[in-house]
C-alpha cells in the first residue's frame, strides 16, 4: 500500500461530523488488505491489538484514546511500506 495516512489525534475518536479523522482510513485500508467482510473486520482487529490496542469489543477507542492513538500511529507508520497481510503482521509482531 502506498497511501499516506495522517497523524491520529486522541480528539479524532471523539468528533462527530466533519472531515473523517485518518484511523477511519487505517481501518479501511486494514479491512481491504485482510480482504474485507468478516475476515477483513478479524484482520483489521487482530492488527489493531499487535499494534498495541488493549480494549474489548465493547471498549471503544475514545475510552482509551491515547492507547489507540499509539496503536494507530503505529499501524500508520508501517501500513504504507507493505503489500500483503503477512508483511504488516510480520512488522508489528516485530515492534512489540
Amino acid at each position: 500500500m502506498s497511501k499516506q495516512f495522517a497523524e491520529v489525534q486522541q480528539d479524532d475518536f471523539m468528533k462527530f461530523g466533519g472531515a473523517r479523522p485518518s484511523y477511519l482510513e487505517i481501518e479501511d485500508a486494514l479491512m481491504a488488505l485482510g480482504g474485507h467482510g468478516v475476515g477483513g473486520n478479524n484482520f483489521k482487529n487482530e492488527m489493531v491489538k499487535l499494534a498495541g490496542w488493549t480494549g474489548g469489543a465493547l471498549t471503544t477507542y475514545a475510552q482509551r484514546a491515547a492507547v489507540a492513538q499509539a496503536a494507530f500511529n503505529r499501524i500508520r507508520e508501517v501500513l504504507p511500506k507493505v503489500s500483503t497481510p503477512e508483511e504488516l503482521r510480520a512488522i508489528l509482531k516485530s515492534l512489540k
